[in-house]
């Protein structure tokens, strides 16, 4: 009981000396969400946001714990083109969200300045994925099933992000930052080929492009 006391008072006084330091920070953001390469097929422009945790090691490098929201709805009219492109005869009448729940840990590293500071950075983790699509299909004697098809899923992913920071004060900047994000597309789960008739993406990697505006509060 007195080691676990000890760690907790520990674990306190060590919060309260970064804080003193403005060590530990927060930031969130929020803006669209462009599809890029294979998904851009069956997607537009989603919307999304992140929000993080970030200590400090030092005037340039932080390591950041991130979590984010990103949503998009199947496109059927981009959707039947992509069927068109390939050769299909499918008529597609679909609908229906696909949600993207990144959690990562990375590193950032800020480049000085007294009132702009770029900034890029590298983090990794998991991708939380859910998609639900409903309508049907259908083709010139081929007919393809109809109704519902869900699923819900964990991927590995990446991001690379690069931004400026415009400070208002030693605590607080406005963050505009661009973010590439990619995971994986496994077992065709983001695009459920037997629902298509076929695989129209081509790709196993499924990516978007972020572009966010938020703040940045150090405490």
């Amino acid at each position: 009981m007195r080691r676990f006391s000890a760690a907790i008072l520990l674990a306190l006084i060590s919060v309260t000396m970064l804080r003193a330091e403005n060590l530990i920070g927060a930031s969130a953001g929020a803006g669209p969400a462009f599809p890029i390469r294979g998904i851009k097929r069956m997607f537009g422009t989603g919307y999304g946001g992140t929000g993080s945790i970030y200590l400090l090691l030092n005037d340039n490098i932080s390591v950041v714990l991130r979590g984010g929201y990103f949503l998009w709805q199947f496109d059927g009219d981009r959707i039947n083109a992509s069927v068109r492109a390939s050769g299909g005869t499918a008529a597609l009448d679909v609908s229906g969200p696909f949600q993207a729940i990144p959690a990562m840990i990375g590193a950032r590293f800020i480049f000085d300045g007294a009132i702009l500071r770029p900034y890029f950075g590298l983090s990794g983790g998991a991708c939380f994925l859910h998609r639900r699509i409903a309508g049907s299909t259908s083709a010139p004697g081929a007919p393809f099933p109809s109704g519902e098809f869900s699923a819900t899923w964990t991927e590995p992913a990446m991001s690379i992000d690069a931004g400026l920071m415009f400070t208002f004060s030693r605590s607080l900047t406005l963050d505009i930052m661009g973010m590439y994000t990619a995971f994986s597309n496994a077992d065709d789960r983001v695009e459920p080929s037997q629902f298509f008739g076929g695989k129209i993406t081509g790709v196993n990697t499924a990516t978007f492009v972020g572009v966010q505006a938020g703040l940045n509060v150090e405490f």
